[in-house]
């Protein structure tokens, strides 16, 4: 996280204990299904005002089929996120270009190589990492931060008001997700053990 953005904006922190190996840990971080009817419906809030709008024109919501949400996927399929870095089994870093305060996230795809310098007015730079520690043989720790930088001050005035906002709302989703991981680190731990 430091080497991607060692200054920032805005930054959220969750971690915990997980009753559960660091390899297994690690693992559950990727393939965990995120989906959670608390976190879809505040997902949904934030997309309303574009549904109503199609609603309004006539237009039908397109067709989704229901799938599961984890980190793996949007890593290998979204074209949001990126990976910047990699130390596997122990912390992966991803990042995104984008005005998140649209409503369309004004994504902006960039490589690796390009996040760093990158500094086009009107945009914030978003890395997400995780990084877990083991605690002995059958414990570890788990860490997932989110940090936010602006390219310039109109942007930083925008992100500024979206992020009061939305604040409370992301420390509720990092919290909900990183519950949801720890509780699969723990279900593949045990099962692991019962072989």
């Amino acid at each position: 996280m430091d080497r991607y953005m060692p200054d920032y904006d805005a930054t959220e922190v969750c971690e915990t204990d997980v009753e559960a190996p660091a390899a297994e840990t690690y693992a559950a971080i990727r393939e965990t299904d995120l989906k959670d009817p608390f976190v879809a419906a505040l997902f949904a809030l934030r997309e309303l005002p574009e549904r109503l709008a199609r609603r309004f024109n006539g237009d039908s919501a397109p067709a989704e089929t229901p799938r599961p949400v984890t980190f793996g996927d949007m890593l290998d399929h979204s074209p949001g996120f990126t990976l910047l870095a990699e130390d596997p089994g122990r912390e992966f870093v991803v990042g995104s270009v984008g005005r998140f305060w649209r409503r369309n996230y004004g994504g902006r795809q960039v490589s690796a190589e390009e996040f760093i310098p990158f500094a086009e007015p009107g945009y914030a730079k978003l890395a997400v990492g995780f990084i877990v520690t083991p605690l002995g043989e059958t414990r570890s720790h788990l860490r997932y931060e989110a940090r936010t930088v602006t390219t310039d001050t109109a942007a930083a005035r925008q992100f500024g008001r979206y992020w009061r906002i939305i604040h409370p709302g992301v420390a509720l989703i990092m919290r909900r997700a990183l519950s949801l991981i720890r509780k699969e680190a723990m279900r593949r731990a045990g099962a692991l053990a019962s072989r």
